[in-house]
């Protein structure tokens, strides 16, 4: 609409300006024509002029007074046009010209009139005397007078011939009538001198300068309008190519636009097919009335179309829905933003289903609401299956925990026994049997480390706990653990350590360290005996660089794409002579990527293989070393009155001999109801509470006993409850503190110990 309103104004105003041209043209036309006849005129004025002089002339010869009267009524007939023609041009120039003309004309009417009426005079008088003179002459026998005197009158009765020295004389004779003859003779005189000064007021009045101006000023005038004309006719010939290119133009973009807009209308109708197939399209007024539902709408729901048009979407709506999500939904579009949220409707058969839902608002060209539209997705299947992934997840990970939890607590016997057992038994040999045990234990401690670490990595609950640290310090402690393996399994460890790793870091140097101690231990694991393993250690450009290079059996290049994948190891036999599940690889890769760095592998079967680790890592803003004492103190024995909560029999003697070896009265609840009741008739200094009992769990039996008693006496969690997050839960609930089984005495004891101070 717009460009239709531009392209015929461009047109009305291409055309105002042709017509303007034309007129304008037209009227430089007829002013070159007026100007051509006024200067045509002007030089009929000349000729006219020259003719009425030439007639006034021969008046001294001939009585052509008809002659100059005509001319002079043919000049003044002129002189009218002429003026005409003057004030036709209404041009300033001209009339300032023929106004200094008219003064002049007027001057040589009464000149011409002058001339006239002086010659008739002076030609009676003239006729006269040459009457008398020639009778005179001719008659008279005698004559008294002179030459000089018959010369005078002869000169008085010439035509035009001024009397002797322009003087007047009187004639004396006695046989003249000298009165008369003098009076003649003096009428003769006056009238020649008179014409002689209207001869020269004739020549001075003359109008040949002012015509010429006239013509001079027509002839640039006209020469002006020819080159205003040509002009003119230029820019109309520009105008009118202009205007036909701009019309060809407008034509062929007309022409490719309706071309696009058919092709864009086409794919837009595919677009609309296609959206109606997949989609579930619906309209609404400014009130959420609805005005319009596609096929698919209708599919879905149920309804007919005649049963949704006029009403409003709750005829829909699942009664589950929250009534909020639609008040934000309204709210949302009628701030002109666009709503999307996941909607529970119900069909008219009862039968629930679920749709992704985006509304955006219509607007007028004035940015005015006038319509909603709705597009939606029926993704009731993915929604179920989501619904179902995470209840599956959830069972997931309640059976880890579960299972960590279960497993935990039959290896908190064992390594606790084990360990009281190592401080009590001396036999050399019975110390190795018990060292096997607790081995073993603690192998099984991190196989179930490493599954539940894989399983947080995989669901994307894992987080990394990034602190300052040391680099050549935590290095070398770590690295301490690996002498008596390294001398057990006869290698030799080759380390390179650049004297940039003297430096402080940010990062989460747990999971570092577990990166490198599972990339040397299955160095140390796959090497034979006598052969040596090279660590490579540098720090530059903010990144660690770590390389563990072994000679060991290699891998091929089979195995080499799969040794990542949790579970998978380089073939079955390597399981039955190297043991393992294939965790720890996989678990390194996730902790890599998480940390945003890169892992790379060059192995060759039979001779070796190299891992090569790149960890980007900032450097910490303030090298601090924290100088702690690794000085083990020297146990106290403690006095207080602890109450055990504890349903495993077990764990119930494991404990109560550590409590015997802190120095530590006691007593034992075989599950939360019990520990409830003990606790209200004893006065306990702390109690050591598991999670997972009978009857009461351990969170609500602390709840009972702060509901009842207060929150004096301190609640540790004592438990095998050791996921992810469990010991932030445990504290959140209202624990005082945390200690995981398998039962570190030696945390236990500290524990124990800063919370009794505390309560002192």
């Amino acid at each position: 609409m717009k460009k239709n309103i531009f392209i015929a104004f461009v047109f009305v105003s291409t055309l105002c300006v042709i017509i303007f041209y034309i007129l304008r043209n037209g009227e430089i036309v007829e002013h070159e024509k007026l100007y051509a006849e006024l200067r045509n005129i002007s030089y009929e004025l000349e000729i006219s002029i020259d003719k009425q002089h030439k007639n006034l002339e021969l008046l001294k010869t001939q009585n052509n007074y008809d002659g100059v009267v005509k001319e002079n009524l043919d000049l003044k007939k002129r002189f009218q046009y002429y003026e005409l023609l003057i004030k036709k041009t209404k041009n300033v120039k001209l009339d300032n010209l023929f106004y200094d003309m008219k003064q002049k004309i007027f001057t040589l009417e009464h000149i011409y009139e002058d001339i006239k009426t002086d010659n008739a005079v002076m030609k009676n008088s003239q006729m006269w005397l040459s009457k008398t003179y020639i009778n005179y002459v001719t008659h008279s026998q005698n004559t008294n007078l002179d030459k000089d005197v018959l010369l005078y009158i002869f000169n008085a009765i010439s035509p035009y011939k001024s009397t002797q020295n322009n003087t007047f004389k009187k004639i004396e004779s006695d046989f003249l009538d000298v009165d008369t003859f003098n009076a003649h003779l003096y009428i003769i005189y006056e009238k020649k001198k008179s014409l002689s000064f209207l001869e020269k007021s004739l020549d001075k009045n003359t109008l040949f300068d002012e015509l010429d101006k006239v013509i001079l000023y027509t002839l640039r005038e006209v020469h002006s309008l020819q080159e205003e004309t040509e002009t003119i006719i230029k820019r109309l010939l520009f105008t009118s190519a202009f205007l036909l290119l701009f019309g060809l133009i407008l034509y062929v973009r007309e022409i490719v636009s309706a071309n696009e807009t058919k092709r864009l209308k086409n794919e837009l109708q595919q677009f609309v097919d296609a959206l109606n197939e997949s989609a579930i399209v619906s309209k609404t007024d400014i009130k959420g009335v609805i005005t319009y539902v596609n096929d698919k709408f209708c599919e879905v729901s149920g309804y007919k179309r005649e049963e949704l048009v006029g009403f409003g979407h709750n005829i829909i709506r699942h009664p589950d829905m929250d009534s909020k999500v639609f008040t934000q939904l309204w709210s949302t579009v009628q701030n002109k933003n666009v709503f999307k949220a996941t909607l529970h409707n119900r069909a008219k058969n009862g039968d629930s289903y679920y749709v992704d839902t985006t509304i955006k608002a219509i607007l007028d060209i004035h940015g005015e609401i006038i319509e909603y539209l709705a597009v939606r997705y029926d993704v009731t299947d993915l929604t179920l299956s989501r619904d179902r992934a995470v209840l599956a997840e959830k069972a997931k990970g309640e059976f880890l925990s579960n299972m960590s939890h279960e497993l935990r607590t039959p290896l908190n016997s064992i390594n606790g026994f084990s360990a009281i057992l190592s401080r009590l038994i001396k036999d050399e040999k019975h110390l190795k049997y018990l060292k096997n045990i607790m081995d073993s234990s603690d192998n099984l401690i991190g196989l179930i480390n490493d599954i539940l670490d894989l399983s947080k990595l995989q669901s994307g609950k894992f987080s990394l706990d990034y602190h300052d640290f040391n680099l050549e310090e935590k290095l070398l402690v770590l690295l301490e653990r690996f002498d008596a393996l390294l001398l057990a399994s006869d290698l030799r460890l080759v380390r390179y350590f650049d004297e940039n790793i003297k430096v402080s870091l940010q990062g989460d140097w747990l999971r570092i360290s577990q990166i490198i101690t599972n990339i040397m231990s299955n160095a140390i694991k796959f090497s034979s005996a006598g052969k040596e393993i090279q660590l490579s250690i540098s720090y530059e450009k903010e990144e660690l660089k770590i390389q563990v290079r072994d000679f060991g059996i290699g891998l091929s290049q089979e195995a080499q794409t799969k040794i990542f994948n949790a579970f998978e190891q380089a073939d079955n036999s390597t399981t039955r002579q190297y043991g393992g599940t294939g965790l720890g690889l996989s678990i390194v890769l996730n902790l890599i990527e998480q940390m945003k760095g890169t892992i790379d592998l060059q192995s060759t079967e039979g001779e070796g293989s190299c891992f090569s680790i790149m960890i980007p890592l900032k450097e910490a803003k303030v090298l601090q070393e924290q100088e702690e004492s690794q000085e083990d103190e020297q146990r106290e024995l403690l006095s207080a009155y602890v109450l055990i909560a504890e349903d495993n029999k077990t764990n119930q003697m494991l404990i109560g001999i550590l409590m015997e070896e802190f120095g530590l009265d006691f007593k034992i609840a075989n599950d939360g109801v019990e520990a409830v009741e003990m606790f209200g008739k004893e006065k306990f200094d702390l109690v050591l509470m598991d999670e997972n009992m009978p009857n009461l769990n351990g969170c609500d039996a602390m709840k009972k006993i702060h509901s009842f008693h207060g929150n004096d006496v301190p609640i540790v969690a004592l438990t095998a409850n050791a996921m992810t997050g469990d010991k932030q839960r445990f504290l959140d609930s209202g624990m005082d503190d945390y200690v995981a089984k398998p039962i570190d005495d030696e945390e236990l004891y500290k524990v124990i110990k800063r919370l009794l101070r505390k309560n002192k």
